[in-house]
């Protein structure tokens, strides 16, 4: 690969890291988030183990794989992989996900291969999400590549170009890499894949029909459950502020705080499924599949694996009219309406805006709703 052609995108070198590292250790606002979050480690222990590390891997294995166990133990009744013997060993692929937590998605999936004896895939993170100048350095350190977002005109057709040109090189070069289904979370928690983002996947192949384009990716559709959404009352927050407020866009302060709640909240239970390769869900002749259809193979695939929790089917039932009774006993009904019912309590919306409380609760109720609804489709067609 030649690196310098992607040097705007890329994780970090090997001969980059020290460099990087002494840079990160030198601020101290890193420091007085660090404190902050209440890890196990000190600031001068973790500089000591940070100086240690000279490769993105080592930073992988001796840093962030001990600090997201930690999460996982502090945030997560059970976090569980299924369906890892669809992988290969030493196998490259291109895992694509739903997407629920900005940062827990890729960094539980990149634990649990690694306990699987799979390799550690690369992430693809967006740029709007490098909300100091040292996030994009960390996140490099921690072997991301970069999505450049509100690009221009030509501009955003050369990002995605180069994009899907590196992503291509090293899963040829057998590196995993992983990317969410769509730009964003889906706010509903209805999962679709993008039908755009696999035209970007396509570009970096000179094969012409996109199921051929895609192949060498070795795409693999992975689907993410958990019990519960940190984020869910920010999410409706969103929600009833792009409503009532004209031209409402969040800032960066806002994925801060998304951040932050997604990584500090409870989950409860958390399942990663690894479904069967795009290349096993194709029909014999996908010559004349289009993206769409290739998307829709992916999303009944991703929807038939989710894990359901009781909350999940209350939800549905809420909103439905509907008795999912034989899923919950009358305490996890309470328990899960409790719930709902705690988490309007946190939304905050600014001075001379009241939360409306009604629309708060339909758009809570869906985003748990919402996966059974997909599963329920799913299931109806018959597995190829």
């Amino acid at each position: 690969m030649d690196y310098a052609k992607y040097d705007d995108i890329r994780p970090l070198l090997p001969e980059e890291v020290p460099g990087a590292i002494e840079g990160l250790i030198a601020l101290p606002e890193l420091r007085a988030i660090y404190e902050r979050l209440g890890l196990s480690w000190s600031w001068e222990e973790l500089s000591a183990l940070l100086r240690s590390c000279r490769s993105v891997e080592d930073f992988k294995q001796r840093v962030s794989y001990h600090w997201v166990k930690q999460v996982m133990r502090g945030c997560c009744t059970s976090v569980e992989l299924t369906g890892a013997e669809q992988l290969r060993p030493g196998g490259a692929y291109t895992y694509v996900s739903n997407h629920r937590d900005i940062v827990l998605d890729s960094a539980f999936l990149n634990v649990l291969l690694a306990d699987a004896g799979a390799k550690y895939p690369q992430i693809a993170i967006g740029d709007n999400l490098m909300i100091y100048p040292w996030v994009e350095t960390l996140v490099k350190l921690n072997g991301s590549f970069l999505v450049r977002r509100g690009l221009q005109g030509r501009q955003v057709l050369l990002a995605a170009k180069l994009l899907s040109e590196y992503m291509h090189e090293a899963v040829a070069e057998g590196q995993s890499i992983w990317i969410a289904q769509r730009e964003g979370r889906a706010k509903d928690s209805s999962d679709h894949t993008q039908p755009a983002l696999l035209k970007m996947l396509a570009m970096g192949s000179h094969e012409r029909q996109p199921a051929a384009a895609l192949a060498s990716l070795n795409i693999v559709p992975v689907t993410c459950s958990y019990e519960y959404d940190p984020c869910d009352y920010l999410k409706a927050q969103e929600m009833q502020l792009k409503r009532d407020v004209v031209g409402y866009k969040k800032s960066p302060a806002d994925d801060g705080i998304n951040m932050r709640t997604g990584i500090q909240g409870w989950k409860g239970r958390v399942t990663f499924h690894i479904g069967r390769p795009l290349s096993q869900l194709l029909p014999t002749d996908a010559s004349a599949l289009s993206v769409e259809e290739l998307a829709s193979l992916m999303d009944a695939e991703i929807h038939r694996h989710y894990v359901l929790y009781p909350l999940n089917y209350v939800a549905y039932d809420e909103l439905e009219g509907t008795d999912s009774s034989a899923h919950y006993t009358a305490e996890e009904r309470a328990e899960a309406l409790r719930y709902i019912e705690a988490r309007l309590q946190l939304v905050q919306l600014p001075e001379g805006l009241e939360p409306d409380r009604a629309f708060l609760r339909h758009c809570i109720l869906t985003m748990y709703a919402n996966p059974l609804r997909n599963q329920r489709k799913a299931l109806a067609i018959p597995a190829l």
